[in-house]
């Protein structure tokens, strides 16, 4: 017997294809064995079949299916339809992994929503982040504006994964400025960007109606039962609440102080 031939117990160690694996590409005829031994159906492989074997397991580990696997093995499309599959597959992918790190920061808002609870206070340094700013009008419903505020970005394909309001401290009255969203692959670029944070605060969690106006009440109350002078005019409210909550009748925030 030809000294080239492996037996398909050593040919799956080769190639880390499982024998079960191999049993399939062979029905659906994208690796045969060059040889079955009529007496005992033993199945050998040739050495050269190694780097097809491999080849077969990357694709088989970037998504392709049998179809596609053994049109490709079996020289059926050509270069640019190959790649043209495999821009399909990494599209797919690269969208997955999109949701995967949209469903992580859901996640950890949601342990933020049901483990904080009201009063929670917690001073830290916040690093700098860039965001888009979205500028309120006065006397215009928060709710509104943060509607405007996704539409805004809407049809972009970008991920949302910070709201933040911005509010600013004028004779003791406290006012919403501007909607702030902080995004993944940042296509805003014909909007103004700039940055927040990058300083010391106190932080305040709690649930506020956003429908009654609540959150400019909540940062007056906050002062005034709060000793502290802040570093700048403006007050930062970090929305913690989900999309799908966004717009409920209770609305978890950070309210961030800027300390001096």
């Amino acid at each position: 017997m030809n000294n080239n031939l492996l037996r398909i117990k050593e040919f799956s160690k080769l190639t880390g294809l499982s024998r079960k694996a191999l049993y399939i590409y062979d029905k659906h005829n994208i690796l045969n064995p060059i040889f079955i031994h009529p007496d005992n159906d033993y199945r050998y492989y040739d050495q050269n079949q190694l780097l097809a074997a491999k080849r077969i397991n990357l694709l088989k580990q970037a998504g392709f299916t049998l179809n596609e696997i053994r049109e490709i093995m079996n020289g059926k499309l050509s270069n640019e339809e190959i790649n043209n599959l495999i821009d399909e597959k990494l599209h797919l992918e690269m969208n997955k992994v999109k949701a995967a790190n949209q469903a992580i920061n859901q996640l950890e808002i949601l342990s933020n929503m049901i483990t904080k609870s009201n009063n929670e206070v917690k001073k830290e340094y916040i690093e700098p982040v860039t965001v888009y700013e979205y500028n309120i009008e006065p006397d215009k419903n928060i709710c509104v504006a943060l509607n405007n505020s996704d539409e805004m970005i809407k049809g972009l394909k970008v991920i949302v994964k910070d709201k933040i309001i911005k509010y600013k401290l004028i004779d003791d009255q406290i006012y919403p400025v501007s909607i702030a969203l902080q995004v993944e692959n940042q296509k805003l670029n014909h909007f103004v960007n700039t940055s927040y944070f990058g300083f010391d605060t106190t932080q305040f969690y709690y649930e506020v109606n956003p429908y009654q106006e609540e959150s400019a009440l909540k940062i007056k109350e906050i002062m005034e039962n709060n000793q502290f002078e802040l570093a700048e005019p403006y007050i930062y409210e970090r929305i913690l609440n989900p999309d799908d909550y966004l717009y409920s009748s209770k609305r978890l925030s950070i309210f961030i102080f800027p300390s001096k």
